[in-house]
């Protein structure tokens, strides 16, 4: 009888160790995922601004239909953000900032979409997951029709409703 309990500590201490080591493996590959997001965003930047200083030849029929915005109802639509920010001459930074959202459920898409709206040029949209059923309760913008897309296409259609001008938001999937 003595013994049982000194292999239940054993087994116990064990059981800790291991969910200790099943930890520091999760915090290993979640930064490692996070380098790579961040090593794939500047290779990206890099790449866009070669590739913007190069001449255009020729467009896609996708870049020929880019709609533009009129400045009026571009300041129409950040009119309250501009009257908050204003004292502060902070709204040339946000229209001209660049953020990463890495995960686009509950919160990160809630999170680039309220970033759009607020005005934020440059939105870099990293998730490898699909919109599924379960997730329709939690995510900004999917819908039933939206199921097994991934959640960056979903979304990023659902902000270029928003914001037509490729000009005024530049969105990186």
């Amino acid at each position: 009888p003595s013994r049982r309990p000194c292999h239940a500590i054993t087994a116990t201490m064990n059981m800790k160790s291991d969910k200790n080591a099943t930890g520091q493996i999760a915090f290993a590959v979640g930064l490692l995922a996070g380098s790579i997001a961040t090593l794939l965003l500047t290779t990206s930047r890099k790449n866009k601004t070669q590739d913007a200083d190069a001449p255009q030849t020729s467009r896609n029929d996708a870049a020929q239909s880019t709609q533009t915005m009129p400045d009026e109802i571009r300041s129409e639509m950040l009119s309250r953000n501009s009257l908050y920010f204003e004292s502060s001459n902070g709204m040339p930074n946000i229209t001209n900032s660049s953020v990463l959202v890495v995960g686009l459920g509950g919160v990160g898409s809630h999170t680039a979409h309220m970033l759009a709206r607020s005005g934020v040029k440059y939105l870099r949209l990293v998730d490898f997951d699909q919109v599924t059923l379960s997730s329709l309760n939690r995510h900004a913008v999917a819908t039933l029709k939206d199921v097994g897309l991934p959640k960056v296409t979903v979304l990023c259609n659902h902000l270029r409703q928003i914001c037509p001008d490729e000009s005024r938001l530049i969105l990186d999937p």
